[in-house]
Formats: structure tokens, sequence, C-alpha cells
């Protein structure tokens, strides 16, 4: 047999490949809102035939022309500017009427101006300091090893090392940076940063410094009887000290950190007709585009150059299959919409503890979509019902049939989890296995590691943390 040999293998496959279309429609369906925007603002820009009657969030400017009389004079010079269409083609960015808008908006967003962070303020409050010049310098290491919550994460050593200078010179200046506003930045850990609030306000009392020295984590844990003894004093005195405690701020970078509105707009909207639920979407919600007449006029006209004929009809299809994407997603949503209003009209009428189980793959089933097609639809959403609003991935949930064959959402399950411990005794509070016991003295039949988890997952402490001590 020859050492070297070549075989032709011929086999037989099939293989789903997803065209432009269906690409470019997933990818409209999976963006947010905001996303979204920006887009359909760049395919504007880049394509002529492409306009809009949507409000991109820029102040109106009025535009309108002055009231004249139209005569043949005016009509002569519009069908001259008609003709000279032709000699612009290809056609450059100025003729689509997004162009100006996203210059207006480019121009409002750059002119904006952002609120000095954390650091920007420690240096202008260090230039008011009358500091030697080597102590200024090490301040400005100091201030650059501060993150946003108020925390130097450098050690004392390593700045040393950086600067060159003596650690008793890097002390001195991290006081100099601790005496600056918000009280208690520039702190190393929880301790020294309620310290140095206390400090300021002159109210570090010799209890709250034995606590601050050796016994957070005994309050962390709500040891606070035990506490109590081995400070000697009495449990009211410890809460009163407490008390205190909590009057601070442990992030204390936070109380200058730029804040920034999370903007949540709605697609959908789920409201009541007559005695049903409809699903419809929000009044401007979404860009709504067409094909500019202008150059669908051009396109009939006879002597156009083949040239410039061809550039429309590319730039003309382009429009069309994003028209057709922007319209399938706008309808994929509605429809996901309509499902969770015929699902969840409990939900709709009496709040969250109502809400039923629902799977992205039912919605799936029902809509005749993959699984993935509803996640990327649902994927930072919102919908507006007269409950407020939610995300849309909030109604997917797995759950429970209670003892009566009704069924309950984990979500509703947690809330009436909440519920309980609302009503309980803070000085005797329910263990999960008390709450499993009443959630199922209700018709819900809950294990108690199932209580566990779903206490953890709303954030409630267990009951030991939650004991008060009197």
């Amino acid at each position: 047999m020859p050492e070297h040999q070549q075989i032709l293998d011929t086999s037989l496959r099939q293989e789903q490949q997803l065209s432009v279309r269906q690409l470019q429609s997933l990818e409209l369906l999976h963006l947010p809102l905001l996303e979204l925007e920006e887009k359909l603002l760049t395919a504007m820009e880049n394509n002529p035939l492409l306009e809009s009657e949507y409000d991109w969030g820029i102040p109106e400017v009025d535009s309108t022309p002055n009231p004249t009389q139209e005569d043949e004079s005016t009509l002569d010079a519009e069908a001259a500017e008609s003709d000279e269409w032709c000699d612009d083609l290809p056609l450059p960015t100025e003729y689509s009427d997004s162009s100006d808008a996203a210059d207006k908006r480019d121009f409002l967003i750059n002119s904006l101006s952002d609120a000095p962070g954390l650091q920007e303020q420690l240096q202008l409050e260090l230039a008011t300091l009358n500091l030697p010049e080597n102590l200024r310098r090490i301040a400005d290491d100091i201030i650059g090893g501060i993150d946003d919550s108020g925390y130097l994460r450098s050690t004392v050593a390593d700045i040393s090392m950086s600067t060159g200078e003596s650690v008793n010179s890097v002390e001195e200046a991290l006081k100099a940076v601790q005496s600056l506003d918000p009280p208690g930045v520039g702190c190393r850990d929880l301790a020294e940063c309620l310290r140095l609030q206390l400090e300021r306000k002159h109210a570090l009392t010799p209890i709250l410094a034995k606590i601050l020295d050796s016994h957070l984590d005994e309050i962390a844990k709500n040891h606070l009887p035990q506490l109590a003894r081995t400070l000697k004093i009495s449990l009211n005195e410890l809460n009163s000290a407490i008390l205190e405690l909590r009057k601070l701020a442990p992030f204390p970078g936070t109380a200058l950190a730029p804040e920034h509105a999370d903007f949540i707009v709605p697609e959908v909207e789920i409201v009541k007709s007559g005695d049903t639920y409809e699903a419809r979407s929000c009044k401007n919600s979404a860009p709504r585009l067409f094909l500019a007449e202008r150059y669908l006029k051009l396109l009939e006209t006879p002597n156009l150059p083949p040239e410039d004929r061809a550039y429309l009809k590319e730039k003309l299809q382009q429009a069309r299959d994003l028209m057709r994407a922007l319209e399938l997603r706008k309808s994929t949503i509605v429809r996901i919409a309509e499902i969770i209003a015929k699902t969840q009209r409990d939900f709709l009428e009496q709040g969250v503890e109502y809400l039923r189980p629902l799977t992205m793959r039912q919605i799936g089933e029902e809509l005749n979509l993959h699984e993935t097609t509803i996640s990327r639809a649902v994927a930072n959403k919102y919908v507006l019902t007269g409950q407020g609003i939610f995300p849309l991935k909030f109604f997917f949930n797995a759950g429970f049939t209670v003892e009566n064959g009704a069924e309950l959402s984990n979500r509703a399950i947690m809330e009436k989890i909440r519920e309980l411990i609302q009503k309980e005794s803070p000085v005797k509070p329910l263990s999960d296995e008390q709450l499993a016991k009443q959630l199922k003295s209700i018709g819900i039949p809950v294990a108690r590691r199932t209580v566990a988890k779903y206490r953890e997952a709303i954030g409630i402490p267990s009951s030991n943390l939650r004991r008060q001590h009197s």
C-alpha cells in the first residue's frame, strides 16, 4: 500500500444557516430601547431613504416656515431642485433627516457638565489646606488610591515605597486627607471609617471606642446579650450605642458619587378593556420608520443614471429589511405581553402574591418560537401594568401547585414569606421551620430548605439575626 494516499470522501448533511435578514431581526429583537434608538439613528445617517417622525428626546426646534403665498415661482424653484437630485448621487448624509437630529443630540450630551467625582472633589479640598510641598505630593498619591466608596485601598507601606517618603510622613498626609469631606473618607476598614465620623462629631464615647476596637463582628452576628455582659453594660445601653453607629455612613464616598438616573421606558402596556386585558405597544415607545417619498419618486425618473439607480435600489432594500425587522420586533413583544395578560389576570387585579408560574418554554410553544428567541425578546424590556412598571422577565418563574389545585409562582411564595416575617414578633422571630408550617397551614406545602432559599433570595436574614434583644 502506498505510503501517501489521497482519499476523496463525500457526504451529505443538513445545516441550518440564518440569512442576513434573520440575523438582523434577532439583533433588533435583543436590543433594549435606548440601544435600538442608537442603532436606528446610525441606519438613518447611512441611508437617505429612511425617515422617522419619532421623538428622539431632542428639544423641538420651531422649523415652521413663514406663511408665504405659494406662487408659480415657488413651484418652479421646487421643480428645479427636484431635477438637480441626480447630480448629488451617491447621496451624502446631509440628506438624511436624522443627521441634524444626531448632531443636536451629540451637542446636548456633550454640553452636559458632570458633577465632580470623589477624587476630583478631594483634590479641590486639598488645595485649600496649608501643607508642606512633600505632604501635598503624598496626599495626592493617597487620594489616587481612594475608591468611589471612600476607602483607601493602598497601604501606608506601599505609599511610602512609591513616594520615597517616610512612613511617618505618609501617616501625617493621610490624617490631612481624612480631615476632608465627606467624614470618614480615606479610611482603611469599617471600624476606622465609623471612628473618623464619630470623632468629627465629637461623639466617640468609651463604649463606642471599645465596640469599634474589638466587637463589630459580634454585632454583625447579633450576639448582643453576650456582648453586653462582656462590656458590663445593660442591653438598653448597648442598643443605644448601636443606634448611634447605624446613623453613620459605612461607605462615605457614595455621598459624592455621581448619580446616574436609570430611565425605564416601557415598550408595551397591558390595559383592561371590559372584562379582559389587552396588550398594545406604548405610544412613541419605539421609532417608526418610513421611506422618503422624494427618493421613491426619483427612482421613477427615466433618465436616472444606472449607477445612481443601483445605489438607490440597494438603499431601498436595506430600508425595507430594517423596517420589516423593526415591525417584527414590535409584534413579537406585544404577542408575548398578550400571553402574560391572559396568564396573569390574578396578578393584574390583585398584585404580586397572585403571580402564576410561567416559563419561556410555554410562551415559545404557544407562539411557535424557540425559547432563546423569547429570551432575547424579553431581555431589558419593560411592561406598564395597573400594578406598575415591571421587566418582562419578572413574569417568568417556576412555581408550586398548592393544596386547592391553584398554581403559585416562586415570586408569589416569596411575597408570602415576606408578609409573614413582617407580622412576626421582633423579639421572637419565626424560624424557617415555623415559616414552612405557617405556609402549609394556608395550603402552600413548601419545605424548610425551600423557605430558607427564598428568604435569602429576597435579602431577609435568618431569625437569629432578625431577633431584637431587649
